[in-house]
């Protein structure tokens, strides 16, 4: 993907329609890796040899300057606002100054949608500091997606906006700013009182800083077919009560990856790993399965696979760990609905958000599923996490039977009970001798 990006990102548009073939069509992936590849080594060598042909020493000259990192800044190697149209860019239709910013800098920036009315999906989403010179543009043709998430463990209600983008652009220098293609900020649930807008785009008196910039940026996506997406407990919701607003459903799940803590979000368009960078969305089609792993007591681990890699082909397991048990019952209705857990389901996810279909099945895979369906039935209606603890549980009836904390004192008892009777009997030839002398004494 980086050769592809290196050898047309001069051409942003060439680029995208190159890259979506690629994706399209995965067996002819390594065909457009060396093609990319020929045009980044050939490709400068073929135009500096004409340059030097028709526009002789001084051409010469001037681009030796030109290349000189210390005599000329270096072009960008995408010209990454060619895919902008500049004169939209300018025009701010809704505008939210000091906004708290996490990513990709902790500062309060200002959030700014702009574009043309007649064609608002020819704009873009801002990110503005003047005094630290930031300048960031994300076209909405750009955009991935839009989340639109609560701000977990605050007592007062809080969202957090969090963007991925496939390209954002640096207006200050026209480069591809990459490490801006995941951006977070937060808005309170409070009167937008500082907003700036245009008409169309103008907070109703109802509105919140939320509500009014979810409509506003819903509006300039439209034309892209998609929207911001905000939790709903029809698709998770936590079982562990929040202390501090009793009765509030929860949407997020604390996990850790690696050394990092952060929080999980299952949503209707995939899984969410926020806030702190790199966040991580795992959308359903890029997802391969799910499993679960070192299941104890009160907490279990959780393992994305996701699909191989277009260049490389190989798959990447990310695990999440100490994530409660509490949850374990919504998260795993979760991926079952969505049918995360069976990796042969994948290539129906992903045909289906591709708009293709899926390759059919032979008639051998699909007699040895029919085999397998039988004898796997009872295995696939129990989840690894439910094996796991049958498993458990047979182990402790096992040791129960094994040992019997009671059977020491029965057997104290059944001795007690010998020995009275081996007295009793004692007591009963006691008296037959008794029995005997009177006899005798009477005969005599």
């Amino acid at each position: 993907m980086e050769a592809i990006q290196t050898a047309f990102g001069h051409d942003a548009a060439l680029c995208d329609r190159i890259l979506a073939a690629a994706k399209e069509n995965r067996d002819q992936m390594q065909l457009f890796v060396d093609i990319a590849r020929y045009m980044s080594q050939y490709m400068p060598r073929k135009r500096t040899s004409e340059d030097d042909a028709t526009q002789g020493p001084d051409a010469k000259k001037r681009r030796v300057q030109a290349n000189d990192p210390v005599a000329a800044p270096a072009p960008s190697a995408y010209n990454s606002t060619a895919i902008l149209n500049q004169q939209d860019v300018t025009n701010v239709l809704y505008s939210v100054p000091e906004t708290s910013f996490a990513v990709p800098q902790r500062k309060k920036m200002t959030v700014q949608l702009a574009a043309d009315p007649q064609r608002l999906e020819e704009g873009a989403l801002r990110v503005v500091h003047e005094a630290s010179g930031v300048n960031l543009a994300v076209p909405f043709s750009k955009i991935e997606q839009v989340f639109c998430l609560p701000v977990p463990e605050k007592a007062a209600r809080q969202w957090n906006f969090v963007i991925f983008a496939n390209h954002t652009v640096d207006l200050k220098t026209g480069d591809r700013a990459t490490e801006a293609e995941q951006i977070v900020w937060t808005m309170p649930e409070t009167a937008p009182a500082n907003v700036t807008a245009a008409d169309g785009f103008k907070p109703l008196d109802v509105d919140t800083y939320v509500t009014s910039t979810m409509r506003s940026i819903n509006a300039c996506l439209q034309g892209h077919g998609k929207n911001v997406i905000i939790p709903t407990e029809q698709e998770f919701a936590s079982a562990i009560p929040q202390s501090h607003r009793k009765g509030e459903a929860a949407y997020h799940v604390k996990a850790h990856k690696g050394s990092k803590d952060g929080f999980l979000f299952f949503l209707s368009a995939g899984i969410v790993w926020a806030f702190k960078k790199p966040l991580a969305l795992f959308t359903f089609e890029n997802i391969e399965s799910i499993s679960y792993t070192s299941v104890l007591q009160r907490t279990f681990n959780i393992v994305i696979t996701t699909m191989p890699d277009p260049v490389t082909g190989e798959k990447q397991d990310v695990e999440f760990s100490m994530l409660d048990q509490a949850d374990f019952a919504g998260i795993d209705e979760y991926v079952k609905r969505h049918n995360l857990n069976d990796a042969s389901m994948a290539a129906d996810r992903r045909a289906k958000k591709l708009n293709i279909n899926p390759k059919p099945k032979t008639e051998a895979t699909d007699g040895e599923t029919a085999g397998a369906a039988g004898g796997d039935d009872d295995d696939d209606e129990m989840t690894e996490l439910q094996k796991a603890e049958q498993a458990l549980q047979d182990q402790e009836d096992e040791e129960e039977e094994d040992y019997d904390p009671g059977s020491e004192g029965e057997s104290e008892g059944s001795g007690s009970d010998s020995e009275e009777e081996e007295e009793g009997g004692a007591e009963g030839g006691d008296d037959d001798e008794e029995e005997e002398e009177l006899l005798e004494d009477e005969e005599e």
